[in-house]
């Protein structure tokens, strides 16, 4: 392994064992610093990175693990003269970790027991006009928030949600005709992100920075219209829509999550993200 790492550092490796090495990175931590390291040398980020020191570690790693990568995907080319300048890799976006006094029920996908947020559910119980469905906070639903009731793929009604609880909720029947239990349920698109970004925020607050910008990538999402207000949600929802191709989107949210009075560190990341979207264009 010393041999490659040093190969490495001399550029020597070839793009196979490039991207080899870069995917045992991901799983080893001091291999993945080293390469980080190394990587941010050779890419000329080193007085960029003093800069921005005080960065969240999850800041700091997600922008690294973009170097790494971009890296393993790098082709030498022998051909060309030392003084050639390097090959520029585009950074991915930076998703943020929420602050410590941000809503204590934004922690809500944190337990490893727990199953993963759905998009959809069912009926579980039915007494009189309150109706149990198997969907809850985990799914990002919340008090006030109205559910589509569907069978057979129709629409046919709509509860509207009273109590809250982590896997399941209670609401009355909002209009339509009677509903059956194991009848599905659809949370709205707003919950589906709100969902999402929870799940991003409890996976960066266990230092797993790598798999939150992975769940940011798959990230399904038919809206971006949540009601967000602190700084960390609103960017990681641009970070979402950027990843996703709204640029649009993503632009209003970042420029959101500027007006919700960052940090400095934050506001450091949530200002490169809108300088490397607009530099992209």
């Amino acid at each position: 392994m010393s041999e490659k790492l040093d190969r490495f550092a001399r550029g020597k490796l070839s793009p196979s064992e490039s991207r080899e090495l870069a995917q045992q990175a991901l799983g080893d931590h001091d291999l993945f610093d080293e390469l980080t390291s190394t990587a941010v040398a050779k890419r000329g980020f080193a007085a960029r990175a003093r800069n921005q020191i005080t960065w969240p570690r999850v800041a700091i790693l997600a922008t690294a693990a973009a170097v790494v990568l971009g890296v393993a995907l790098y082709v030498p080319q022998p051909t060309l003269e030392r003084t050639t300048p390097a090959v520029a890799i585009s950074a991915s976006p930076v998703l943020l970790a929420r602050n410590g006094d941000s809503n204590a029920t934004v922690f809500r996908g944190a337990d490893g027991g727990s199953r993963e947020s759905r998009a959809s559910g069912s009926i579980s119980a039915i007494a009189g006009v309150v109706v149990t469905i198997d969907l809850g906070s985990l799914d990002g639903l919340a008090k006030g928030a109205q559910v589509d009731v569907l069978r057979d793929g129709q629409l046919i009604g709509h509860i509207k949600l009273t109590t809250i609880f982590r896997d399941h909720s209670r609401g009355e029947i909002a209009g339509g005709p009677s509903l059956h239990v194991h009848d599905q349920v659809k949370a709205p698109p707003a919950a589906r992100l709100r969902a999402v970004l929870d799940q991003i925020a409890s996976t960066l607050a266990r230092g797993e920075s790598e798999k939150a910008m992975i769940i940011a990538q798959q990230a399904s999402v038919e809206s971006f219209d949540a009601q967000l207000s602190s700084q960390d949600d609103l960017n990681n929802a641009g970070v979402i829509a950027e990843l996703h191709g709204n640029r649009a989107k993503a632009g209003e949210l970042y420029s959101r999550a500027l007006q919700a009075s960052p940090s400095a560190p934050d506001r450091q990341a949530i200002e490169a993200n809108i300088a490397a979207l607009k530099g992209a264009k």
